[in-house]
């Protein structure tokens, strides 16, 4: 009976872990005289993405979305480098990578800050104290591949953290793994969490990545991971694209902060195929939402690009953004 009920769970699992594979992509009904607008998102990010859908719902952005979902990272770099598409949500990395091999990108906001934690079935691993007891080499598994929760945590190795192990894998695989309880230590972003919670309850969360990174660095806890982009391709047709979408986004933050679920509210109706809305509301309990433009967020990008770029052996000064991927003159 057990053998069966854990197919069954990973079955189920399986099956959810495959749904953006399978999703068809969905264009909105175009208005007559109105600009259609092809959108590139995941549907497995909530909290970066609200505050566009929510802005698109109460018309304070004047264009019908084309909405089209990325696979994978891999996916998404592509994208960009070909420049297929007008709007993208995505990784600050991901944007920043393709804007310095020339892809027409424009980051316009970041709206992701806090998505990593660190989980456990370990019941002597309970805080980010016992994290940093364990020996070097220790084994922590970590999705998605090249995650930056593992880039963070590798530089926190500078303020007396030990040099672990980190052994990289799909979501879908580590999930699977994590539920046959062949791995007791990970790292995975929200809203991932939350899911594989509920599937695995064995589990507990040890620490959020992201505070535990302010607290030994004396930094914000909290980096500039996720936001919006622009082609700059379609910015010359509607030059005043990207300061609408800074500016929709930002209105948005206050209402969303006092009411998180009217949020859940406005996204597309496919995200309910990606993970549950209940699972997504609780994950908005280990969430920051918070919308600032590019332009005031650079000194903060340009840190965290120096911490995740750090495994490419790239410092500051290689780091070569155009001013345009911030808004600024080409």
């Amino acid at each position: 009976m057990q053998k069966i009920l854990a197919l069954t769970a990973l079955i189920v699992l399986a099956v959810w872990g495959g749904l953006h594979l399978t999703l068809n992509d969905t264009p909105s009904a175009p208005t007559p005289g109105r600009t259609v607008l092809s959108v590139y998102t995941t549907g497995q990010a909530t909290t970066p993405q609200m505050p566009l859908w929510k802005a698109l719902a109460e018309g304070k952005l004047n264009f019908t979305p084309e909405i089209h979902y990325w696979k994978n990272l891999d996916d998404l770099r592509g994208l960009l480098l070909s420049g297929k598409g007008d709007i993208w949500v995505g990784h600050i990395d991901g944007f920043a990578q393709a804007a310095m091999r020339g892809a027409p990108i424009r980051l316009v906001s970041v709206t992701g800050w806090k998505k990593f934690y660190l989980l456990s079935s370990r019941e002597d691993i309970r805080s980010f104290k016992d994290i940093s007891q364990l020996s070097k080499r220790s084994e922590i598994a970590s999705a998605p591949p090249h995650s930056p929760g593992v880039a963070i945590m590798r530089a926190l190795e500078g303020y007396g953290l030990p040099s672990f192990s980190y052994a990289p894998y799909e979501p879908k695989q580590l999930s699977l793994m994590a539920m046959q309880k062949k791995v007791d230590l990970l790292i995975l972003p929200e809203p991932l969490v939350t899911v594989l919670l509920k599937k695995a309850p064995h589990l507990h969360i040890v620490a959020s990545i992201e505070e535990e990174y302010g607290l030994l660095t004396g930094k914000p806890a909290m980096l500039p991971i996720a936001g919006v982009a622009v082609n700059t391709e379609t910015l010359k047709q509607h030059p005043m694209l990207a300061e609408q979408i800074e500016k929709a986004l930002k209105h948005q933050e206050t209402s969303l902060k006092k009411n998180p679920a009217t949020g859940l509210d406005t996204l597309p109706k496919e995200f309910e195929k990606f993970i549950p809305r209940q699972m997504i509301l609780s994950s908005l309990e280990r969430d920051i939402i918070q919308v600032r433009s590019a332009r005031e967020s650079k000194a903060l990008i340009l840190d965290y690009l120096n911490i995740v770029f750090s495994d490419k052996k790239m410092t500051a000064k290689d780091i070569s953004l155009p001013e345009a991927f911030f808004g600024g003159a080409s």
